[in-house]
């Protein structure tokens, strides 16, 4: 019988080819659209981003130590950022683009103006911003206040998500440490939110109440719910969508007052929801209220649909 054998490659053939290989993979994913980020600046440090930091003895709020007041995370989508003080607030950076941006922005230029990739679109006032969490204390909403110091962390920091950790250590209020752990997801709006750490006060999560806006509810009382505002309330002026996702079983209210419209979680539960935004300059973003309203119910569904 006649045995044909195949010829090995030579050495430098096999060599260029695994390089090609490797070359793909990283092109693939450098390529890829769907992204997230976290991002902590120092601007004493020139704004090097860092994985940790923690507020000095003698903070205080307004004391120009981290890039945007705070840290940051960041999808393709929408990029978030909170305030690292007793405000503990969500603001809102809109994103035209889908690149990963959040680690040059703060270091000199103004936020607050459109650049290519977009601009901080929200303001916050005395609110809970866009789905922060603070306390319900006689009949409303606060911000949480002050605490000895403050800890933000990166815990995961990679193409497909980021989670970032904020820490008020000796919160006054709640008389101990308070942490929220913001997780993001590549490809997504929504920021999934779970706060640890005992408090003297229920735990409350709100949306800011512009004027203009219209208020978007689900009306269950079991399961996953939202409760939202749409309308021309970004700082631009135009389109903007805000949204809190909630499990019926946590809450024990779902009310608004002058500032928020807010919920308010049980005292026997580890509160655990979901914020969400959605800009109409957003690169195929939603454009309409009705878009916004067809998204919230689908988020919602998947959100039941996966619930554990």
């Amino acid at each position: 019988m006649t045995q044909f054998f195949k010829p090995l490659l030579p050495l430098s053939a096999a060599v260029i080819l695994a390089a090609c290989s490797n070359a793909t993979s990283t092109n693939d994913q450098s390529s890829k659209t769907d992204r997230a980020g976290a991002d902590i600046g120092l601007l004493q440090e020139g704004g090097q981003s860092v994985k940790s930091f923690t507020t000095p003895e003698g903070f205080k709020r307004g004391d120009k130590l981290v890039a945007y007041e705070g840290p940051g995370w960041e999808s393709d989508k929408v990029g978030y950022r909170i305030y690292l003080d007793g405000r503990n607030a969500l603001d809102i950076f809109g994103k035209r683009t889908a690149p990963i941006v959040l680690s040059t922005v703060g270091r000199g230029d103004d936020y607050h103006a459109m650049a290519d990739w977009g601009m901080d679109i929200l303001k916050v006032g005395n609110s809970l911003g866009a789905g922060g969490f603070g306390v319900f204390d006689n009949g409303e909403v606060r911000q949480i206040g002050d605490a000895a110091s403050y800890q933000a962390e990166i815990l995961a920091d990679d193409m497909d998500k980021a989670v970032l950790r904020v820490t008020h250590n000796k919160s006054e209020t709640c008389g101990g440490d308070v942490s929220g752990t913001y997780t993001i997801n590549a490809g997504e709006r929504l920021t999934h939110i779970d706060i640890s750490g005992d408090c003297a006060l229920p735990y409350a999560a709100g949306l800011i109440i512009h004027d203009g806006t219209s208020s978007l509810v689900s009306g269950g009382s079991s399961g996953w719910q939202y409760k939202a505002r749409y309308g021309d309330q970004s700082l631009v002026p135009d389109g903007l969508g805000l949204a809190l996702f909630y499990r019926g079983e946590d809450v024990s209210a779902v009310s608004a007052d002058a500032d928020d419209d807010y919920i308010v979680f049980k005292t026997d539960r580890s509160p655990r929801y979901v914020t969400g935004a959605a800009w109409v300059q957003e690169d195929g973003g939603i454009q309409s209220q009705a878009e916004f309203l067809t998204w919230l119910q689908a988020t919602q569904a998947k959100l039941n649909a996966t619930a554990k």
